[in-house]
Protein backbone atom coordinates (compact mmCIF):
# COMPACT_ATOMS: atom_id res chain seq x y z
CA UNK A 1 0.00 0.00 0.00
CA UNK A 2 1.39 3.44 -0.70
CA UNK A 3 0.32 6.50 1.01
CA UNK A 4 0.76 10.35 0.38
CA UNK A 5 1.06 12.38 3.25
CA UNK A 6 1.63 16.16 2.62
CA UNK A 7 3.34 18.07 5.40
CA UNK A 8 3.30 21.89 6.09
CA UNK A 9 5.76 23.95 7.85
CA UNK A 10 3.98 26.64 10.40
CA UNK A 11 5.07 29.39 12.46
CA UNK A 12 5.22 27.66 16.16
CA UNK A 13 1.67 27.69 17.51
CA UNK A 14 3.14 29.09 20.85
CA UNK A 15 4.76 31.92 19.13
CA UNK A 16 3.03 35.24 20.62
CA UNK A 17 0.12 36.80 18.33
CA UNK A 18 1.83 40.26 17.51
CA UNK A 19 5.40 37.88 16.03
CA UNK A 20 2.90 35.47 14.09
CA UNK A 21 0.58 37.77 12.67
CA UNK A 22 4.04 39.62 11.42
CA UNK A 23 5.34 36.16 9.87
CA UNK A 24 2.08 35.98 8.30
CA UNK A 25 2.97 39.16 7.06
CA UNK A 26 6.35 38.40 5.91
CA UNK A 27 8.09 39.63 8.34
CA UNK A 28 9.49 36.25 10.02
CA UNK A 29 12.42 37.26 11.35
CA UNK A 30 12.77 35.67 14.90
CA UNK A 31 10.09 33.02 13.66
CA UNK A 32 10.68 29.26 14.69
CA UNK A 33 8.83 27.36 12.15
CA UNK A 34 7.40 23.49 12.75
CA UNK A 35 5.85 21.01 10.95
CA UNK A 36 2.32 21.52 11.42
CA UNK A 37 1.38 19.10 14.31
CA UNK A 38 -2.14 17.20 12.54
CA UNK A 39 0.18 16.49 9.45
CA UNK A 40 2.87 14.97 11.48
CA UNK A 41 -0.09 12.54 13.47
CA UNK A 42 -0.92 11.81 9.86
CA UNK A 43 2.50 11.26 9.20
CA UNK A 44 2.76 9.16 12.10
CA UNK A 45 -0.42 6.81 11.20
CA UNK A 46 0.76 6.32 7.69
CA UNK A 47 4.19 4.91 9.45
CA UNK A 48 2.06 2.31 11.48
CA UNK A 49 -0.37 1.40 8.63
CA UNK A 50 2.90 0.78 6.41
CA UNK A 51 4.44 -1.09 9.41
CA UNK A 52 1.50 -2.90 9.96
CA UNK A 53 0.19 -4.37 6.40
CA UNK A 54 3.59 -3.41 4.29
CA UNK A 55 3.78 -0.31 1.47
CA UNK A 56 5.61 2.68 1.12
CA UNK A 57 5.03 6.30 2.60
CA UNK A 58 5.68 8.99 0.84
CA UNK A 59 6.09 12.69 1.82
CA UNK A 60 5.39 15.63 -0.15
CA UNK A 61 5.87 19.57 1.32
CA UNK A 62 4.72 22.64 -0.81
CA UNK A 63 7.05 25.04 0.82
CA UNK A 64 10.22 27.73 0.48
CA UNK A 65 13.58 26.03 -0.11
CA UNK A 66 14.50 27.56 3.82
CA UNK A 67 11.62 25.24 4.94
CA UNK A 68 13.55 22.45 4.51
CA UNK A 69 15.30 21.72 7.81
CA UNK A 70 11.75 21.45 9.08
CA UNK A 71 10.70 18.52 6.02
CA UNK A 72 13.58 16.62 7.24
CA UNK A 73 12.96 16.59 10.68
CA UNK A 74 9.71 14.97 9.51
CA UNK A 75 11.64 12.71 7.15
CA UNK A 76 13.58 10.93 9.81
CA UNK A 77 9.92 9.71 11.15
CA UNK A 78 10.86 7.13 8.97
CA UNK A 79 9.40 7.80 5.28
CA UNK A 80 10.35 5.73 2.19
CA UNK A 81 10.29 9.02 0.14
CA UNK A 82 9.84 12.70 -0.44
CA UNK A 83 9.18 15.46 -2.74
CA UNK A 84 9.10 19.32 -2.05
CA UNK A 85 7.69 21.42 -4.06
CA UNK A 86 8.85 25.17 -4.17
CA UNK A 87 5.66 27.80 -4.76
CA UNK A 88 5.72 30.33 -7.26
CA UNK A 89 4.19 33.50 -5.43
CA UNK A 90 1.43 33.20 -2.84
CA UNK A 91 -0.48 30.21 -2.80
CA UNK A 92 -3.97 29.38 -2.10
CA UNK A 93 -5.40 26.30 -0.72
CA UNK A 94 -7.37 25.41 -4.79
CA UNK A 95 -3.79 25.97 -5.85
CA UNK A 96 -2.19 23.51 -2.88
CA UNK A 97 -4.86 21.00 -3.49
CA UNK A 98 -4.25 21.44 -7.61
CA UNK A 99 -0.34 20.53 -6.85
CA UNK A 100 -1.06 17.98 -4.90
CA UNK A 101 -3.11 16.32 -7.90
CA UNK A 102 -0.59 16.79 -9.85
CA UNK A 103 1.54 14.70 -7.49
CA UNK A 104 -1.70 11.87 -6.96
CA UNK A 105 -1.46 11.74 -10.56
CA UNK A 106 2.21 10.53 -10.61
CA UNK A 107 2.63 8.62 -7.63
CA UNK A 108 -0.78 6.69 -7.88
CA UNK A 109 -1.17 6.31 -4.19
CA UNK A 110 -3.69 4.14 -2.63
CA UNK A 111 -4.82 7.27 0.02
CA UNK A 112 -4.05 10.55 0.90
CA UNK A 113 -3.81 10.67 4.97
CA UNK A 114 -3.26 14.18 5.75
CA UNK A 115 -3.61 17.11 8.56
CA UNK A 116 -7.87 18.04 8.97
CA UNK A 117 -5.93 22.35 8.65
CA UNK A 118 -2.66 23.99 9.45
CA UNK A 119 -2.17 25.53 12.63
CA UNK A 120 -1.47 28.80 10.91
CA UNK A 121 -4.68 29.41 9.02
CA UNK A 122 -6.99 27.07 10.42
CA UNK A 123 -8.79 26.82 7.14
CA UNK A 124 -9.29 22.84 6.71
CA UNK A 125 -9.71 23.82 2.83
CA UNK A 126 -7.05 21.23 0.82
CA UNK A 127 -8.16 17.96 1.91
CA UNK A 128 -11.92 18.31 0.81
CA UNK A 129 -10.96 20.52 -2.32
CA UNK A 130 -7.97 18.00 -3.09
CA UNK A 131 -10.69 14.80 -2.59
CA UNK A 132 -13.29 16.70 -5.08
CA UNK A 133 -10.93 17.03 -7.53
CA UNK A 134 -9.60 13.69 -7.47
CA UNK A 135 -13.39 12.41 -7.81
CA UNK A 136 -12.03 10.44 -4.28
CA UNK A 137 -14.66 9.54 -1.42
CA UNK A 138 -13.25 11.56 1.66
CA UNK A 139 -13.15 11.06 5.67
CA UNK A 140 -12.51 14.16 8.04
CA UNK A 141 -11.67 14.43 11.29
CA UNK A 142 -10.52 11.02 11.80
CA UNK A 143 -9.81 9.91 15.55
CA UNK A 144 -9.30 6.06 14.27
CA UNK A 145 -8.23 4.50 11.17
CA UNK A 146 -8.53 1.22 10.25
CA UNK A 147 -7.24 -0.64 6.96
CA UNK A 148 -9.08 -3.79 5.77
CA UNK A 149 -7.20 -6.84 4.91
CA UNK A 150 -7.60 -6.73 1.39
CA UNK A 151 -6.15 -3.20 1.13
CA UNK A 152 -9.61 -1.96 -0.70
CA UNK A 153 -11.38 -0.08 2.25
CA UNK A 154 -10.65 1.92 5.16
CA UNK A 155 -13.01 2.12 8.09
CA UNK A 156 -12.60 5.66 9.55
CA UNK A 157 -14.29 6.55 13.22
CA UNK A 158 -14.59 10.60 13.67
CA UNK A 159 -15.64 12.31 16.56
CA UNK A 160 -18.95 14.61 16.10
CA UNK A 161 -21.38 16.39 18.28
CA UNK A 162 -23.68 13.59 19.44
CA UNK A 163 -20.60 11.17 19.61
CA UNK A 164 -18.37 8.83 17.48
CA UNK A 165 -19.41 8.53 13.66
CA UNK A 166 -18.07 5.96 12.00
CA UNK A 167 -17.58 5.96 7.98
CA UNK A 168 -16.40 3.33 5.35
CA UNK A 169 -14.68 4.35 2.60
CA UNK A 170 -13.58 2.97 -0.96
CA UNK A 171 -9.80 2.91 -1.41
CA UNK A 172 -8.26 5.17 -2.64
CA UNK A 173 -9.20 8.22 -0.50
CA UNK A 174 -8.62 11.03 1.26
CA UNK A 175 -8.58 11.09 4.95
CA UNK A 176 -7.71 13.88 7.54
CA UNK A 177 -6.23 13.43 10.34
CA UNK A 178 -7.42 14.61 14.32
CA UNK A 179 -5.71 15.12 17.09
CA UNK A 180 -6.76 12.30 19.28
CA UNK A 181 -5.65 9.70 16.35
CA UNK A 182 -2.22 8.84 17.94
CA UNK A 183 0.97 10.75 19.53
CA UNK A 184 3.46 11.02 16.96
CA UNK A 185 7.07 9.35 18.02
CA UNK A 186 10.12 11.69 18.15
CA UNK A 187 12.99 10.86 15.31
CA UNK A 188 15.47 9.09 16.80
CA UNK A 189 19.13 10.70 16.87
CA UNK A 190 20.50 8.05 14.10
CA UNK A 191 17.65 8.94 11.80
CA UNK A 192 17.79 12.35 12.27
CA UNK A 193 20.99 12.38 11.02
CA UNK A 194 20.29 10.05 7.90
CA UNK A 195 17.80 12.58 7.20
CA UNK A 196 19.84 15.35 7.10
CA UNK A 197 21.44 14.14 3.59
CA UNK A 198 18.58 11.77 2.23
CA UNK A 199 17.64 12.36 -1.24
CA UNK A 200 14.41 14.33 -2.10
CA UNK A 201 12.54 14.99 -4.98
CA UNK A 202 12.83 18.69 -5.76
CA UNK A 203 10.29 20.50 -7.89
CA UNK A 204 9.13 24.06 -8.87
CA UNK A 205 5.82 25.40 -9.07
CA UNK A 206 5.69 25.71 -12.54
CA UNK A 207 6.91 21.90 -13.18
CA UNK A 208 3.30 21.03 -12.31
CA UNK A 209 1.28 23.34 -14.13
CA UNK A 210 0.03 25.12 -11.69
CA UNK A 211 -1.30 28.50 -12.15
CA UNK A 212 1.09 31.33 -10.29
CA UNK A 213 -1.97 33.53 -9.18
CA UNK A 214 -3.36 32.46 -6.52
CA UNK A 215 -7.33 32.34 -6.47
CA UNK A 216 -7.84 33.63 -3.26
CA UNK A 217 -5.76 36.17 -1.43
CA UNK A 218 -5.94 37.29 2.25
CA UNK A 219 -6.79 40.64 2.27
CA UNK A 220 -4.56 41.26 5.62
CA UNK A 221 -4.38 40.51 9.24
CA UNK A 222 -4.53 42.76 12.58
CA UNK A 223 -4.85 41.79 16.10
CA UNK A 224 -8.24 42.26 17.97
CA UNK A 225 -9.31 45.30 19.44
CA UNK A 226 -9.32 45.42 23.29
CA UNK A 227 -12.26 45.68 25.21
CA UNK A 228 -13.63 48.42 26.22
CA UNK A 229 -15.93 49.10 29.18
CA UNK A 230 -15.22 48.84 33.25
CA UNK A 231 -15.94 45.90 35.76
CA UNK A 232 -18.44 46.95 38.29
CA UNK A 233 -18.65 44.52 41.01
CA UNK A 234 -21.46 44.09 43.04
CA UNK A 235 -22.36 42.35 46.42
CA UNK A 236 -24.70 39.83 45.85
CA UNK A 237 -27.40 39.22 43.59
CA UNK A 238 -30.42 41.80 44.33
CA UNK A 239 -27.80 44.25 44.00
CA UNK A 240 -27.04 42.78 40.16
CA UNK A 241 -30.38 43.09 39.40
CA UNK A 242 -30.84 46.68 40.68
CA UNK A 243 -27.99 47.33 38.34
CA UNK A 244 -29.27 45.54 35.31
CA UNK A 245 -32.07 47.28 35.43
CA UNK A 246 -30.54 50.96 35.88
CA UNK A 247 -28.79 50.12 32.57
CA UNK A 248 -32.27 49.00 31.04
CA UNK A 249 -30.38 45.28 30.29
CA UNK A 250 -33.86 44.08 31.95
CA UNK A 251 -37.06 45.41 32.80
Amino acid sequence: MKILVPVKPVADPNTKASSWLAAQQGKEEGITFVINDFDLIALEEAIRIRDKIQGEVVLVSICKPDRTTQVRSAIAMGVNRSIVIEPDGEKSWFQTAAALKKVVDEEQPDMVLMGKQATDDDAAQVGPILAELLGWPQATYASEITVAEDKSKATVAREVDDGIEVLEVDLPAVITTDLRLNEPRYATLPNLIKAKKAPIDQRAWSDWGIDAEALAKVAGYEMAAGRGGKITMVEDAQALVELLKEQKAID
